[in-house]
């Protein structure tokens, strides 16, 4: 499809509706407005206080501080041109690939909740079964066009290709593709170990769909033999997870506002664990993942070529506390450590030679010794240690841990186990401490891990954002574990641990240059919103590896009223530790109950605006080697990024040449538009750089 016209198309009403499937879009509607055409941008550099910065359908305060430029690519609730199908919200996990060498697919999934918020159209797979909630969303630009985009005026819609859905066949957790309901379909969020299907109560049932997929939220795109031929996947991947348990949608309240329930969810299937087979269009659920839902699944190196390791952050279904984890798989065999033949279904020999079918879930132990230097002076697998050891300034910055796992294990299809009854309740029991050691256990609300982009690293940082603070894990002895393993999973996983920063006041204060206004002449967003210097429930991470620096870019989830904060930390890739102490880079703030746009009522598609609400940012990612172009002007191939190439490029380009995507989900903006086309809540995807001062940069090459 040729690029899109930046002209306004609009669709007849009764096609669009037709498109849609939807009644939502009502007759007073002229017209849609399709992908890439809204121009404004959610995210503020400060606090709007010109007239200009008010209007709707508009942006606010754009000079950023500390970014070359910002612009958008895509707003939920646009559509389309091609089908009228839109783009929902909230945006979260996010990612980009070459589709071919003139077009560079960027994916985002929706983070939605159906009848718990509201639901979207429905999403029809092969099967005929369909799904309301969460989309995987894909959007086609035009090369060469994203390649000059930020260094001129035009719309996204000029680059525009066109949009679809990753994938349009699923699998459940018992290993069967979905079927509609009416041919005995079942998804696992709402079924019994023994298949049956349990009903929501009436506040909570469906319209749009047999199923819904619960709050995507962070996702991770990981290419094949990204670590060298034959270590890490064999395949293209998306990995992505249902996010929390979904009880409330079994209960009802009596006359006198007692809950009722028609099911304990730790009695069923769980939340599903995602890895969709690019190639195919196909995802299957992966038990062997786990079933207690996850903000975020990210693999790291490996090291090995029978092997592969995933970094598994949040939420243990809510029973906490609970340890941070990994998934130690064994690859081209299947649960019982059996060899995957040719004989073996598609989706068994898919998910034996990714390393998906027979493997453990390893929580994070220290030694009992080593809990004192910790700060922690009762150890209790009950407690929250971790928490108290971030938030504590006089606790030990590294120290040595092992990853164990519980005596669970996924035992295949044909045995198929209640949540309730997987490792999800073991951290915590006596008899499961791993000998001479204690799970650290903590609040298992630990968003966005990210890993370190030097692949002969295996290496990972990671978010806790229930008290702040970021750590980093290391793998230390790997391969001899491996091999005293004889070709079976290891026994345990060392690791050190490094704090690079805690979750107490003064840990972290912000440049924001003359920007970063907070609303009604509050000061400034280099503390957060009460005046503490730290962060505040970091959400979003990515770790941005240029040949001049090393950058963290951190995104809060706080409910800061005036604006959510997108900031920088240049860290020392030796020590782990920022480059100038306790000292970030602001970036750019959105939304916020006190956002003086939200109270004159703006939105940057025009008349989308609901009512002042949060905002977030939900993280970035490099795009940089997909954009780049080689001495003689042409772009580099995509067998020349295969592998381990999309890293050696992006490493080999200074800071000010990186150039990066980020979403930002915006609730203030879910009326209009994005309500008519069932698109559920606000935000948008954009494209942006960077322009940290030289100080930085001088302090980091030291």
């Amino acid at each position: 499809m040729p690029a899109l016209m930046a002209t306004r198309l609009r669709l007849a009403l009764p096609l669009a509706a037709a498109l849609l499937g939807s009644t939502a879009l009502t007759a007073h509607a002229e017209g849609l407005v399709t992908i890439g055409q809204t121009t404004a941008v959610v995210a503020e550099a400060s606090t709007a206080d010109e007239p200009a910065e008010l209007a709707d359908g508009k942006s606010g305060d754009t000079a950023y501080p500390f970014l070359g430029n910002l612009k958008a690519l895509a707003t939920v609730g646009e559509v389309d041109a091609e089908t009228g199908k839109a783009l929902t919200g909230y945006p979260d996990g996010h990612a980009a690939w070459l589709a071919d060498e003139d077009t560079v697919r960027i994916a985002y999934q929706s983070e939605s909740y159906a009848t718990m918020s509201n639901e979207t159209y429905g999403w029809e797979m092969t099967s005929g079964a369909t799904f309301t909630g969460s989309h995987v969303h894909t959007i086609d630009y035009d090369r060469a066009g994203l390649a000059d985009f930020l260094g001129n005026d035009a719309p996204a819609a000029s680059i525009v290709k066109g949009s679809g859905h990753l994938f349009n066949r699923v699998f459940n957790v018992f290993g069967n593709e979905v079927l509609p309901r009416s041919e005995g379909g079942v998804w696992g969020n709402q079924a019994r170990p023994d298949g049956t299907l349990v009903e929501f109560t009436d506040d909570f049932k469906l319209s749009n769909g047999d199923f819904f997929f619960q709050s995507f939220c962070g996702a991770w795109y990981e290419p094949a033999n990204k670590y060298g031929a034959g270590i890490g996947f064999a395949d293209d991947v998306w990995l992505n997870a249902e996010e929390w348990n979904i009880q409330e949608m079994f209960e009802t309240q009596d006359a006198s506002g007692n809950v009722t329930q028609t099911w304990n969810t730790d009695e069923g299937m769980g939340l599903a664990s995602i890895v969709t087979d690019i190639a195919t269009g196909t995802a299957y659920t992966v038990p062997a993942l786990g079933q207690t839902g996850y903000e975020k699944i990210m693999p790291i190196n490996p090291a090995h070529p029978d092997y592969v390791v995933l970094v598994l952050a949040g939420y243990n279904h809510d029973l906490e506390p609970a340890p941070l984890k990994i998934y130690v798989g064994k690859k081209g065999v299947d649960a019982a450590g059996n060899p995957v033949g040719d004989d073996a279904t598609e989706r068994d020999r898919f998910l034996a030679r990714n390393g998906l079918l027979h493997g453990k879930i390893y929580g994070l132990a220290v030694a009992n010794t080593d809990y004192a230097a910790l700060g922690i002076d009762t150890i209790d697998p009950t407690a929250k240690m971790m928490d108290a050891y971030i938030t504590n300034p006089d606790a030990a910055d590294s120290f040595a841990a092992k990853f164990v796992p519980t005596s669970y294990q996924w035992g295949g299809w044909d045995a198929p186990v209640a949540v309730g009854e997987t490792e999800m309740t073991r951290w915590q029991m006596a008899e499961e401490q791993p000998e001479g050691h204690t799970y650290f256990v903590g609040d298992s609300k630990t968003e966005h891990p990210a890993v370190d982009p030097d692949i002969t690293r295996q290496r990972w940082v990671q978010n806790l954002t229930q008290e702040g603070g970021i750590l980093s894990f290391e793998l230390t002895d790997f391969l001899a574990q491996v091999e005293a393993a004889e070709g079976g999973l290891p026994a345990m996983v060392s690791a050190r641990v490094d704090r690079v920063l805690g979750a107490h006041d003064g840990s972290l204060t912000l440049e924001v240059a003359d920007k970063g206004l907070k609303h009604g002449g509050q000061g400034t967003h280099a503390t957060w919103e009460d005046g503490r210097a730290k962060t505040v429930a970091p959400d979003g991470l990515q770790w941005i590896k240029a040949s001049d620096a090393d950058v963290l870019i951190v995104d809060e989830d706080s409910g800061n009223e005036f604006g959510e904060r997108k900031f920088a930390l240049v860290i020392d890739p030796e020590t782990m530790q920022p480059v100038e102490d306790g000292k970030g880079y602001f970036l750019a703030q959105a939304g916020g109950k006190a956002n003086p746009r939200a109270a004159a009522g703006a939105s940057v598609m025009g008349g989308a605006f609901s009512k002042a609400n949060s905002a977030e940012f939900s993280g970035t990612w490099n795009i940089t080697a997909l954009l780049a172009r080689k001495e003689d002007g042409s772009f580099y191939s995509a067998a020349d990024l295969a592998g381990t190439g999309q890293q050696a490029v992006n490493a080999s380009l200074p800071l000010d040449r990186q150039v990066l995507i980020g979403v930002v989900q915006n609730k203030a903006e879910s009326a209009g538009q994005v309500k008519e086309v069932q698109a559920d809540q606000g935000g948008q995807l954009f494209i942006f750089n960077l322009d940290l001062p030289e100080a930085a940069y001088q302090t980091a090459m030291k």
